[in-house]
């Protein structure tokens, strides 16, 4: 998913720089009018009315380039769409993370707020990963550590224990929903 949402930042990072292209060589086409306003000996009337409708022409140019440009990024956010939703519909499968839990505590006494937490994200088998963040006065420090088959490949603390035990729970009693029903 997170692939999705890169490649839609790209195509709309890509839409800006395509109207900045379009910005620029307008403003160098002012300039070049400028440059004509002060060279030509025209009378003012008739350079105001040629400046006016050059002007008008590249609007209209313009207007129909942003048109073009905005169809192309709305075929592209809706080819976007229609690959999160496939994700997403794909995502209901095994090896998806369906568990989450977060425990968040006050890691020292001299701290409250209970700003670190542990976060289990499990798929149905109960692998996956929790990850903790411990926030102290100066830093906060995070750690990663492995679970499978809902136990940690490495000693997890209470609070991943809870983290884990709260996933584990919630995908258990998602199954007896789904057998009661």
């Amino acid at each position: 998913m997170t692939t999705y949402v890169a490649v839609f930042a790209l195509l709309l990072a890509y839409a800006a720089l395509v109207a900045a292209y379009f910005a620029l060589r307008t403003l160098a086409r002012v300039r070049r009018t400028a440059s004509l306003v002060t060279r030509d000996r025209m009378s003012g009337q008739d350079l105001v009315r040629e400046t006016t409708q050059r002007h008008a022409q590249t609007s209209a140019a313009m207007a129909d380039q942003v048109s073009e440009l905005r169809a192309h990024v709305d075929e592209a956010k809706a080819d976007m769409q229609n690959h999160v939703q496939a994700a997403l519909r794909s995502a209901s499968g095994a090896g998806a993370l369906r568990n989450v839990a977060l425990v968040r505590y006050d890691a020292f006494s001299d701290m409250s707020g209970r700003l670190s937490f542990s976060v289990a994200l499990l798929d149905s088998r109960g692998d996956g990963v929790a990850i903790s963040a411990i926030a102290g006065h100066a830093d906060t420090r995070m750690y990663a550590k492995g679970i499978t088959a809902g136990k940690g490949e490495h000693e997890l603390s209470p609070e991943e224990k809870q983290a884990v035990a709260a996933a584990l729970e919630k995908h258990r009693s998602g199954l007896l929903n789904r057998k009661a029903g």
